[in-house]
């Protein structure tokens, strides 16, 4: 007899932690996760429903005796068990079961078996479990680690971005505005929640490559010659270029802005000239938001214009800089809103350089026996 077991680490902003057991020893499989207190059954594999979804004390469950007790126990018969409430289980099929901990030294979860009809689990079955489960608490400390570590690096990014922002905006809000248009410009455009917010956090870093960009080119005062303006012009390739090269769902779009977002509809933008809906809608978005933000408040070579004035700089545009359907989207947002952050600004995924918690990630785990 031998085991395999396969485990896929998957990014899933819309799903919480799990891990999916599969058919173990020919038996149905229970995911535990150990949550403060309590005991999450995150997952399982049964032929009817058992507790997915439910949380329980740990001093209630078998589950949760497993990991206050740091070890594996074996029921042949539960409802000769003092350990079992019997009560939870008269609904369900279960006869027998076997349960293990995850991280035997400091659980953090438990994977059980159950059969329908009486059995004894042998110390072979219990050590193939027990296997599958500390598999599945290696991969778990690896996702745990692989987050945190995006999560650092997305900081350091997003202070980054600050940093570059302060050189042309002593209120250092400028990153933190066009966030929160491109976010709402996203959500009227009918984009769900999680898209509009990952839109939003990934336009706070669309300037990040100014930080290549000398002072005297974005501090100067007077119109840039030529030179300088083509300069200026690749802070967009090297915002890509710090950006770059990372799996996370995050860094991927905040790339794909600050590349796109000077991108113009008809074609005349830069870097690479890109025209319509060949730039990317997530550039496009922001472009909008940058262009008004930067209209609407004051720089090193102009001072702030008025709403109107602005409002109708964008409209004049249309079709040429921006695409129709964004600046419609624009409109309708009443741009006056747009110009300062409210005092109550919640933004969904946190403050400018302080990263909100990193996506959930599910981890699947199937061993079969043979």
């Amino acid at each position: 007899m031998a085991v395999t077991a396969s485990i896929a680490v998957v990014e899933e902003p819309a799903s919480p932690i799990t891990i999916t057991p599969g058919s173990a020893l020919g038996a149905e499989g229970e995911l535990v996760l150990r949550d403060g207190a309590r005991c999450h059954y995150a997952d399982e594999d049964a032929i009817s429903p058992l507790w997915k979804g439910q949380r329980f004390p740990l001093s209630s469950c078998i589950s949760g005796w497993t990991m206050l007790n740091r070890r594996p126990v074996a029921i042949p018969d539960i409802y000769a068990d003092d350990r079992i409430p019997h009560d939870a289980y008269r609904p369900t099929f279960v006869q027998s079961l076997a349960m293990v901990p995850i991280r035997r030294l400091d659980p953090i979860g438990a994977i059980g078996n159950y059969w329908a009809d009486h059995h004894e689990p042998t110390h072979r079955e219990i050590k193939l479990l027990q296997a599958l489960a500390d598999s599945t608490a290696v991969a778990l400390e690896n996702v745990r680690m692989l987050v945190e570590l995006d999560a650092a690096r997305v900081e350091s990014l997003e202070r980054l971005a600050l940093a570059a922002e302060y050189r042309d905006d002593g209120t250092h809000e400028h990153t933190t505005r066009v966030a929160r248009t491109s976010y709402l410009l996203a959500q009227t455009l009918g984009m769900s929640e999680e898209e509009a917010a990952l839109i939003g956090q990934a336009a706070q870093l669309h300037d990040v490559g100014k930080l290549a960009i000398p002072d005297a080119i974005l501090l100067k005062t007077r119109r840039l010659d030529e030179t300088e303006f083509e300069k200026l012009k690749t802070h967009t390739t090297a915002g890509a270029a710090i950006l770059g090269g990372s799996q996370s769902s995050l860094l991927r779009p905040a790339e794909e802005i600050a590349l796109a977002h000077h991108e113009r509809w008809d074609g005349s933008g830069y870097p690479f000239g890109l025209e319509g809906d060949a730039i990317p809608l997530s550039g496009r978005i922001c472009a909008v938001a940058d262009v008004f933000d930067a209209l609407t408040h004051a720089r090193p070579y102009k001072p702030a214009w008025e709403l109107d004035e602005a409002i109708s700089e964008i409209r004049g545009l249309e079709g040429h800089q921006f695409d129709p359907v964004v600046v419609g989207a624009f409109l309708e947002l009443e741009p006056g809103r747009l110009i300062e952050l409210p005092d109550d600004t919640a933004l969904p995924w946190g403050t400018p350089g302080k990263v909100a918690s990193a996506p959930p990630v599910v981890v699947a785990a199937s061993a079969v026996a043979a």
